[in-house]
């Protein structure tokens, strides 16, 4: 799109999603110069070999000087020390876009630490490891302004991406059930397995749908800390809802409730292929929402698998708890 012509840009972070991010607006303008910094510095120069950065900096400081745009593209902790160790050096008219977990945080400590320089919020809602084409959130922080709005908007631009607007507590709230749950309830899922001698003899054995759940808990440590420890409040009314939620299966169980179990399986199977398939599961079964209801048309929209449970239709022969009869 070239919106970033003959612009000075620092990258500080130059993992995944630094390295893509710099590597685009390097290939998709003209006259570009991006310096990057990352205290890993095998990362450094892999970024510098794939042409996602055009030079590496030694410190942070050397990273910032003379640049329009800055470009933080790491853990909420490291945020922190970056913030206050450039306090003194970066130019108030360095503006400033943040990819960490944790927004809140990130706004309190840039008011703190940078008041004259705009921060802005950016979260990409990455699907199928691209962040082409994709939703970008966009979150106003307490030195937000016009000019890192404005930057904001050339960034997603760039990547022909969709900007959603989302406040501070809406998108840490987000985070905590979609990043942090999840590697939460995957670490648990590890640390049960490994309470019997017996789960850890058979653990290499375990089947496939075992190991993509807790997959998650592979994730980087730090980044993981990160995101918990400076969001733990929103985290912590995730796990409070959650633990609701077990208890009312664990009643289910208590009193053989084959019924509501039955239900709840039930429920969770529609749910999740509604939402597979972009449709608001909070909608009434019985509202018209799709445009149609012949088979071969739903089969367009939503698969002949999804098209088959969602059609009027087809009154299919179903036991005493709901689901259709295999045999």
């Amino acid at each position: 799109m070239t919106n970033f012509n003959n612009n000075n840009i620092s990258l500080i972070g130059t993992g995944n999603l630094g390295s893509a991010v710099g590597k685009h607006l390097i290939s998709s303008n003209n006259n570009i110069f991006i310096k990057g910094f990352d205290l890993d510095k095998k990362q450094t120069k892999i970024a510098k070999d794939s042409n996602s950065i055009s030079s590496e900096s030694k410190s942070y400081v050397e990273c910032i000087a003379d640049t329009t745009l800055l470009i933080l593209a790491v853990p909420t902790s490291s945020t922190y020390e970056i913030l206050e160790n450039i306090k003194d050096h970066i130019d108030p008219k360095t503006t400033i876009i943040d990819f960490s977990s944790s927004k809140r945080a990130v706004s309190e400590w840039s008011k703190d630490f940078l008041p004259n320089n705009e921060i802005i919020g950016i979260y990409p809602f990455v699907k199928d490891d691209t962040l082409l084409k994709i939703n970008w959130g966009v979150i106003s922080y307490l030195n937000t302004k016009i000019t890192a709005t404005n930057f904001a908007n050339k960034l997603i631009s760039d990547f022909d991406g969709m900007r959603i607007n989302m406040d501070l507590s809406e998108h840490d709230s987000y985070v905590a059930l979609v990043e942090s749950m999840p590697y939460i309830l995957s670490s648990s899922l590890i640390n049960l397995s490994h309470n019997s001698s017996s789960w850890k003899e058979i653990f290499r054995y375990f089947g496939n749908e075992f190991l993509e759940f807790t997959k998650i808990s592979d994730k980087d440590p730090v980044k993981s800390f990160s995101s918990i420890s400076t969001n733990n409040d929103m985290i912590l009314q995730w796990v409070k809802l959650f633990i609701n939620e077990l208890v009312v299966m664990e009643k289910f169980l208590e009193n053989n409730s084959e019924d509501k179990i039955a239900e709840f399986i039930n429920k969770s199977w529609e749910d999740s292929l509604m939402i597979k398939n972009n449709i608001d599961p909070n909608f009434s079964k019985d509202e018209n929402i799709i445009p149609t209801s012949q088979e071969n048309m739903l089969s367009l929209f939503i698969g002949s698998k999804a098209a088959s449970f969602f059609s009027k239709t087809k009154n299919l022969d179903k036991d005493k708890y709901g689901f259709e009869k295999r045999i």
